[in-house]
Order: C-alpha cells, then structure tokens, then sequence
C-alpha cells in the first residue's frame, strides 16, 4: 500500500511540475507571437485559466502532504505536550471538514455546469471538465487532513511528546 500511496505522490508532483512548465512555455510562445508577427491564440487565455485551476487545487494537495500551509503556532508551541496534540487534532479536522464541503459544493456545482451543457467559449469544451479538479483534489486534502488529525489525536493519547518549531 505505501508503495501505491508513493507512486501516486510522485504522479502528483510530476502533474503540477508538467502542468507548470506547459503553461510557462506556452506563455512565452504566445507573447513571442505577440509582439513579433502579431498573432495570439484565441484559447490561450482559457487555457490558461483552467491549468492554473488544476496547479491550485493540486498544490493545495501537495501542501497539505508537506505540511506547507500558514498556520498560527503560538498555541501549540507553548502549550503542554498533550493539549497541542489535541490542538492540532481539531485543527487538521476542521481543515478535513472543509476540504470535505469543497468536494461537495463542487459536486454540486459539476453537475449543474453539466445539466445545462454550458462549454467554454474558445475550446469549446464541456464546463464541467475544466473544473474537476476542485473536488478531486479537496478530496485528497480532506484524506490527507483527516490522516494528520488521527495522527495527533493517536499522539495525545498516548501522550507522546510534541515536536516544537521554535525559532531562534
């Protein structure tokens, strides 16, 4: 299971590092376009757009997995060791809470988009497609919130210590 867990991890990053690197390569081209024979693509701005839709959903996901996001450390950095398991463990569970609406509400949102057959005005694609990436990845970071939240709720009851990230 870690193997598949690792290999899907990898998977992630390289979807964002490609996703990236698509989108500033097409950036540069269309602005050489632009400004030497004055020609633009008609979907670039779309396409733009929806990639940087998946970039945000998806590096959100990562984040959660480093443990990158903002978060306010004065409780837990000077509380005893139990009550910031605690702390943190209602924290990641409301942060998996909302992770947990975001899939719903773009669900919600999915299926609308798709009943009334809306497409995007240059690509002509189906509206739902662009925006798939909100629930499937909130859905990554409501799992992977979830996991944090076990994970300091098994440390405050066993009463493990909590590691600090005091800052000189």
């Amino acid at each position: 299971m870690d193997q598949i867990i690792k290999r899907l991890e990898k998977i992630e990053e390289g979807a964002a590092g490609f996703a990236l690197l698509g989108l500033a390569v097409l950036t540069v081209l269309e602005t050489a376009l632009r400004y030497t024979v004055s020609y633009t693509f008609s979907w670039f701005g779309e396409f733009a757009n929806y990639t940087m839709i998946f970039i945000t959903y998806l590096g959100a996901a990562i984040g959660v997995r480093y443990g990158t996001h903002f978060s306010m450390e004065a409780l837990t950095e000077y509380s005893r060791d139990r009550i910031s398991h605690l702390i943190k463990a209602a924290a990641y569970a409301l942060s998996g809470i909302v992770s947990v609406l975001f899939v719903y509400y773009g669900t919600v949102h999915l299926l609308k988009i798709r009943d009334f057959g809306v497409r995007s005005p240059a690509m002509h694609l189906p509206m739902f497609i662009p925006y798939l990436p909100i629930p499937v990845f909130s859905l990554t970071m409501g799992f992977r919130f979830f996991a944090l939240s076990f994970r300091h709720f098994r440390s405050f009851l066993q009463n493990q210590p909590f590691e600090r990230i005091r800052r000189k």
